[in-house]
């Protein structure tokens, strides 16, 4: 199976064009709002809903406090955009292979879907056994993808440790895991036979300055 993915449009997605990319799948690891508004939140489904791949995932970031805490009207809405499959730390399985999201990341400041390390832990943990791509919009801790640049004497690496340590368990079956949320950590690596992936279009200027990256798994 061939992935698309892409994270951190922040409301540039009308720039991108991903006729040049194709895959069997087009994966978005959150943040797909600036405003988050309703109209930009729409503007955004309507969009996505239209590019062509077989099938669309995505999942939400810290930047989209209006889905999360409004659920209700959200869900409502992605009811009239079928083709999109939505995940909040739930999963789905397309031609055998196991996806499994979260809009999840580490506590900074009062963004959506932030919790502090103890309480990630308990949300990694439901994360099946046989995950074969995981997608989270916060990354894990270590490597490339959660390097940021300034780190102003405190530890530069800002990912989610015990979601590191659950990786580790998966190691096997585990193929890929796409993420976001930190720009600056853009890369793709390999470790013990997953393909890690930050996929942020935009550099840490909110520029759009990175391709979208194409995996196979």
């Amino acid at each position: 199976m061939r992935i698309c993915a892409i994270s951190d449009t922040h409301g540039k997605f009308n720039q991108l064009d991903l006729s040049q990319y194709p895959a069997d799948v087009l994966v978005h690891a959150g943040d797909w709002t600036t405003r988050d508004s309703k109209t930009e939140i729409i503007n955004f489904l309507q969009w996505f809903s239209l590019q062509d791949y077989k099938y669309l995932i995505l999942i939400a970031g810290n930047h989209e406090k209006f889905v999360e805490t409004n659920q209700e009207w959200f869900y409502g809405i992605l009811k009239t955009f079928p083709n999109i499959t939505y995940l909040q730390d739930s999963g789905i399985t397309l031609d055998g292979i196991k996806f499994y999201g979260s809009p999840h990341s580490n506590k900074f400041y009062n963004w959506a879907f932030m919790k502090e390390e103890n309480e990630l832990q308990k949300i990694w943990n439901k994360i099946p056994d046989d995950t074969n791509v995981l997608i989270t919009h916060g990354p894990s801790y270590g490597g490339s993808q959660d390097l940021v640049k300034h780190a102003y004497g405190r530890d530069p690496h800002v990912g989610s440790q015990s979601l590191h340590y659950k990786k580790l368990s998966l190691q096997g079956t585990l193929k890929a895991h796409i993420s976001g949320h930190i720009h600056e950590g853009y890369s793709t690596t390999v470790n013990n036979g997953c393909t890690s992936i930050c996929a942020s279009v935009l550099n840490e200027k909110y520029k759009l300055t990175n391709d979208p990256i194409i995996l196979e798994v």
